[in-house]
């Protein structure tokens, strides 16, 4: 993803942090339920970061596409596969992965990850690690291990409100590396799954009808132990009702030392071509992680407790989503 400070989030954040009712507000008002299990997730996150760096090319990113296929099928899941060819970076090939669920409605949630690594660690310190794949155990591994289990526990919901569609998309992670300069947010050498699922699959063939979509959670950097998610600023213009209801149940949960009324500014993350297509998206990331596209991003960063408090938001707000949005 490709982080953007603009001026516009920061006078927002100088507002918002001067009128923040609800930022230690700890006590927990919903006692339910969940299936989503974190040890659970935190296995599915080192089955992938045991295969090594999952970059683009490596024998690695070949079998975790593999990984994935067959715990959904084993899962029970029929797995539907789109094979694609980057838009702005010529002759890559990726795959993205993804299933239904099928809810009361045939309107649609989209819960989404990104499964590749980054090819190059550029912010690492030592210099001769720079131009080395990541492992990615934050970045690419937390939120896909984190959406396996989300696909896990919703198998146990018979009345689901709405259908849930849910997707990992290939080729995120290597923006900047190919000069990329377009006119607009979805020109770029990051996001080439995403793009291409909603031109493809969304636009171009209709396999999932535009008008169906209520709208879709992005999961990005999921599970560090000094994680906090706020709102990226691009989403959260246009819906900010999904983003604070969200985090209500995130509070009401019990989970506010996680999530934040702050800003992170704009990001450009594998929701951005389903804004671009005005279909409502909000993005869960934790853009404070200190070992961002460094050799550091290793499991030894992640924490079950942050895994929880993502997995049981998430799974409570899919299963009350017609009341988000």
């Amino acid at each position: 993803m490709r982080y953007i400070i603009t001026i516009f989030a920061v006078i927002i954040m100088l507002l918002y942090s001067c009128n923040n009712a609800k930022a230690n507000d700890n006590d927990k008002k919903i006692d339910a339920n969940f299936y989503f299990n974190a040890d659970d997730a935190y296995n599915y996150i080192k089955k992938q970061t045991d295969l090594g760096p999952r970059n683009y090319g490596s024998e690695a990113h070949k079998k975790v596409r593999d990984f994935f296929k067959n715990e959904i099928s084993n899962l029970g899941y029929e797995v539907h596969i789109h094979n694609f060819e980057a838009p702005y970076i010529k002759g890559r090939k990726g795959e993205n992965i993804y299933a239904f669920l099928k809810g009361k409605t045939d309107n649609y949630i989209i819960i989404t990850s990104h499964f590749d690594s980054r090819s190059v660690a550029e912010k690492d310190p030592v210099q001769f690690n720079r131009d080395k794949p990541i492992s990615g155990a934050n970045d690419g591994a937390s939120s896909s291990g984190a959406l396996l289990e989300l696909m896990k526990a919703l198998k146990n919901y018979n009345d689901l409100p709405y259908s849930v569609c849910f997707v990992l998309f290939d080729l995120e992670d290597d923006g900047n590396l190919f000069d990329v300069e377009g006119n607009s947010l979805v020109e770029t050498d990051w996001i080439q799954g995403s793009i291409a699922f909603v031109n493809e699959i969304i636009l171009r063939d209709k396999i999932i009808d535009k008008q169906k979509i209520k709208f879709g959670i992005l999961l990005d950097m999921v599970g560090s132990k000094t994680a906090k998610f706020k709102f990226e600023s691009f989403a959260h213009t246009y819906y900010s009702s999904i983003y604070d209801k969200v985090w209500q149940y995130a509070y009401d949960l019990g989970y506010s030392n996680y999530f934040s009324d702050g800003y992170y500014g704009t990001i450009i993350d594998d929701h951005t071509p389903f804004l671009n297509e005005k279909i409502p998206f909000i993005d869960v990331i934790d853009m404070g992680y200190p070992f961002h596209h460094t050799s550091q991003d290793t499991i030894d960063k992640l924490d079950k407790k942050t895994l929880e408090a993502v997995g049981k938001t998430i799974e409570y707000s899919i299963i009350n989503a017609d009341k988000i949005y």
